[in-house]
């Protein structure tokens, strides 16, 4: 049995309470706290991530201390560099003109309780890294917590790329490594890992796709083989999906007061 296997129906839990989120272009569950989703405007707004629950409710909007906001694309929740605690990881990648020339900043926050803070989170850490031959549009990005790996994936309708990179380099800018070249016929606007590492997500405008990563498999062995297609709401522009430690997925859209969706793993 294949991972999309395990999914049938989509539901609507609620929509998002808060007005200020009207670009949600990531999405990521909390480890730390239940029923909290982190999100974020694409390229409107400060450096914020906004916290809600999965029926909507609204539950504060957060500064990242020292960070600056151009394009902000995509989040991810995984562990720390050493393995431990949890974090989430912001990815300021995207580049519809080719101005970055294949860098892009990537973030990283404590996973915290909402209720916790107050008006920012406690610190921040950035860093600088390059996708070589670019510049390249990228708007999806994933943690693997198994072998402590950031992926980036690039969006185009004609090859995805998806680069790889230690959680925290030695050096910034630092390299990427290229590990997989997928041909989707379609642009990718989001992804996640499962928090066992053992589901891939790629997000579509129209189409979820899925991979399945066995035991002792890398990230690109995984995504070599042909990914099958799980349920996708229709949205009005789908760019956020999240897969929590059931495997179930949340997605959001761009626009005014979204739905939210969720779409239970039946194991």
């Amino acid at each position: 049995m294949r991972a999309c296997d395990l999914y049938a129906s989509i539901d609507t839990l609620g929509s998002v309470a808060s007005s200020d989120l009207v670009e949600a272009s990531g999405l990521a569950a909390s480890r730390t706290t239940d029923d909290v989703l982190w999100s974020h405007n694409d390229s409107r707004g400060g450096p914020l991530l906004h916290a809600f629950s999965s029926a909507g409710a609204d539950l504060g909007a957060f500064e990242v201390p020292g960070a600056f906001a151009l394009d902000w694309e995509d989040i991810a929740a995984g562990p720390g560099p050493d393995g431990s605690g949890s974090f989430i990881y912001i990815g300021d990648m995207g580049d519809n003109f080719g101005i970055r020339g294949g860098d892009i900043t990537i973030w990283r926050v404590p996973d915290v309780n909402p209720a916790s803070i107050d008006n920012e989170f406690p610190d921040a850490y950035g860093f600088v890294v390059t996708m070589p031959d670019g510049p390249y549009d990228a708007e999806a990005l994933f943690v693997d917590p198994v072998d402590r790996k950031l992926l980036v994936a690039t969006k185009s309708s004609d090859v995805t790329l998806v680069f790889s990179i230690d959680l925290e380099p030695s050096e910034s800018p630092a390299p990427m490594e290229l590990v997989a070249t997928l041909f989707l016929d379609a642009e990718v606007s989001g992804a996640d890992m499962s928090p066992d590492g053992g589901l891939i997500a790629f997000r579509g405008y129209r189409t979820v796709w899925m991979w399945d990563r066995l035991p002792g498999e890398s990230v690109a062995d995984a995504l070599a083989r042909e990914p099958c297609e799980a349920p996708s709401p229709e949205e009005r522009q789908g760019e956020a999906i999240t897969i929590d430690d059931s495997w179930s997925y949340f997605t959001v859209s761009e626009g005014s007061n979204p739905d939210i969706y969720f779409v239970q793993a039946r194991r």
